[in-house]
């Protein structure tokens, strides 16, 4: 006890255990190459299969506002010609889930999942790009697009690096997944004709090799790719040697 207060009253001393300090938000991080997944703070969390669909939708509208009926439509296996409030509420019921998924040792959910209320109520993921590592390969594939040098070598180099499996796997097959599947794949086509086409150029053939034999060995059971990196590996020689 002292009385440093200027009513000349005993304080309390604060003890080093009894400062609160402000809780540390939860690091989140979603894996969409190979099957679809979650870590929150670095360990695996798991969500019913449904759960899952709903969350790979909002990731894959990358930040835009997704709405309750939409997400019934797209998510749900056998979706209702109606949405009424109970599909509605099937849907909120997953969005729980989802948040409940994103807290860590009982903590709050990160704010990562806004709930945006207008005449019907819709969801919106924020998250960092480096927290999901599609959204990272399409951004890296993206800026290596504004040149034509060196830096664009290093970053489809680490684009395809990314590319271990093949995305988005054990979810429902549904039209979005698909869809994003053949994004993804386009994406990854791209950055192979960019990589193969600007590497000659500033002297980088074989680090382009060493690339393309990467992104062959990660995923064997492709036969279209593997055909399609070989023919990607003969157009390199022919681009080097001119």
């Amino acid at each position: 006890m002292h009385t440093d207060n200027h009513f000349g009253r005993p304080v309390p001393a604060v003890r080093p255990a009894e400062v609160r300090r402000a809780p540390q938000p939860v690091a989140v991080r979603l894996h969409a190459f190979g099957r679809f997944r979650t870590e929150v703070d670095g360990v695996p969390t798991a969500l019913p299969p449904l759960a899952t669909t709903v969350l790979a939708r909002l990731v894959l509208a990358r930040g835009g506002l997704v709405h309750a009926d939409t997400l019934y439509r797209d998510c749900w296996p056998e979706p209702a010609r109606t949405i009424r409030r109970e599909q509605r509420v099937a849907v909120h019921k997953r969005i729980a889930m989802i948040r409940l998924c994103l807290s860590a040792g009982g903590r709050a959910p990160q704010e990562v999942l806004f709930t945006e209320r207008a005449a019907t109520t819709g969801y919106r993921l924020i998250l960092d790009p480096n927290q999901v590592d599609i959204h990272r390969f399409e951004d890296l594939v993206w800026r290596a697009g504004a040149g034509w040098d060196n830096v664009a070598v290093d970053l489809l180099i680490q684009a395809l690096g990314l590319w271990r499996e093949r995305p988005l796997l054990g979810l429902h097959d549904q039209d979005f997944v698909r869809a994003g599947v053949q994004h993804l794949a386009a994406l990854r086509e791209r950055a192979c004709r960019d990589l193969v086409s600007v590497s000659p150029a500033v002297g980088r053939t074989r680090d382009a090799l060493h690339a393309l034999d990467r992104l062959q060995a990660a995923q064997p059971e492709d036969t279209a790719l593997q055909q399609q990196v070989a023919a990607w590996r003969a157009e390199l020689h022919v681009r080097a040697n001119r």
